[in-house]
């Protein structure tokens, strides 16, 4: 099988934790308290990843699929194991409508949406023959390129002159209220409740006795970025604007201007939020691949990688005609739905308990055959 070490794991998950969330503000509904509605929902969601990461510990050398037929028995468990790869080709279907609405509306919009789509699967594809190895690689080497490119971004927009730091305050001038509309349930669910696919791979990652640290380290990291992306575009724009704009990140890379020489740089932005998306797609097709392989007893999981790559293709092509329709499914229907909430939160707590109480019996049980 192959292996990843710790720090691509991290790499890998840093960047799958930011993902898409950052191209959409998904906490712009909590206005200029925003960025802390991000912290918050950061250290709830540390809670929900320590819950996922707390199953495979209690059943070890075991995906997490894996842990529900041993749990809940063959009858009980398998069907709701097989809920998880239709749960995350799902979700891969969501990224690439993404892709599908993100890139003709910005930098190619005399591009088709399908061939932008057929090229961005072809490399998907790619990507999942040559394996997990290769994208930890991958993704060890371009979260460095993308630290550098932001921190650039970053300091041209304070050198642009645009930055109004008193547009983040007054602090909770209308309570609480908003932001945790914001938190529950869609900020713990958007990139740490969809953790839950980094499961799949963390059998793979060598040595194994760190991965619940690990995982704590990126997320704390992901939130801690987004929640300062936030602040600085409501700096920037200000709360009203911030809340209006489809794509607030977007945005701020198209107010860079230093000296009327260095602009234009919005193309850049697109370049590495498409990687973002690259990457979590990769991770949920991934999950996807590994659960079906493990489900079925099948040796090989290459044979389900083009079928799983077009029925991805054809949901991003045709599950939102627009972007204004994908945005409101993703932010106000799809966290609210009974089978994520289920998925994402009720079903691991129970799984957690059940194998808690398993290995407790056996500890008693061998101590007193001992």
């Amino acid at each position: 099988m192959e292996t990843i070490s710790r720090h691509q794991l991290l790499t890998i998950s840093i960047i799958y934790q930011i993902g898409t969330t950052i191209i959409f503000g998904f906490a712009a509904g909590a206005g200029r308290d925003s960025w802390l509605a991000v912290l918050i929902s950061t250290i709830l969601g540390t809670g929900v990843v320590l819950i996922y990461v707390s199953v495979t510990k209690l059943n070890p050398g075991l995906t997490y699929v894996e842990c529900f037929p041993k749990q809940f028995g063959r009858w009980l468990g398998t069907p709701l194991a097989w809920l998880h790869p239709l749960l995350f080709l799902y979700i891969a279907g969501r990224i690439v409508a993404d892709i599908n609405n993100l890139v003709p509306s910005t930098i190619l919009p005399r591009t088709p949406p399908w061939a932008i789509l057929i090229l961005f699967m072809i490399a998907l594809a790619y990507a999942l023959f040559l394996g997990i190895r290769v994208m930890g690689r991958l993704a060890e080497l371009i979260l460095p390129i993308l630290a550098l490119i932001y921190a650039v971004e970053v300091i041209l927009i304070f050198s642009s002159g645009v930055v109004d730091t008193r547009n983040l305050f007054p602090l909770l001038d209308q309570g609480w209220g908003r932001i945790w509309k914001v938190v529950w349930p869609l900020g713990v669910i958007q990139s740490y409740g969809e953790s839950l696919a980094l499961a799949l791979i963390w059998t793979s990652v060598k040595p194994k006795g760190k991965v619940g640290r690990t995982m704590v380290v990126s997320t704390l990291l992901a939130g801690s970025f987004i929640a300062f992306t936030d602040a600085l575009a409501i700096s920037v724009f200000g709360e009203a604007i911030f809340q209006r704009a489809t794509y607030p990140m977007y945005a701020l890379i198209q107010v860079i201007s230093v000296a009327d020489f260095i602009t234009q740089l919005d193309a850049t932005g697109v370049l590495y939020f498409c990687f973002m998306a690259f990457l979590k797609t990769f991770i949920y097709l991934f999950a996807t691949i590994r659960s079906v392989q493990k489900l079925t007893y099948t040796q090989s999981s290459r044979i389900f990688i083009l079928p799983v790559v077009i029925i991805a293709f054809v949901l991003g092509m045709t599950m939102a005609p627009n972007v204004i329709e994908h945005i409101a499914v993703v932010e106000k229907v799809v966290p609210f739905s009974p089978v994520y909430i289920s998925l994402m939160f009720v079903i691991p707590m129970i799984l957690m308990i059940v194998s808690w109480i398993r290995q407790k019996n056996q500890t008693l049980t061998s101590e007193r055959g001992d």
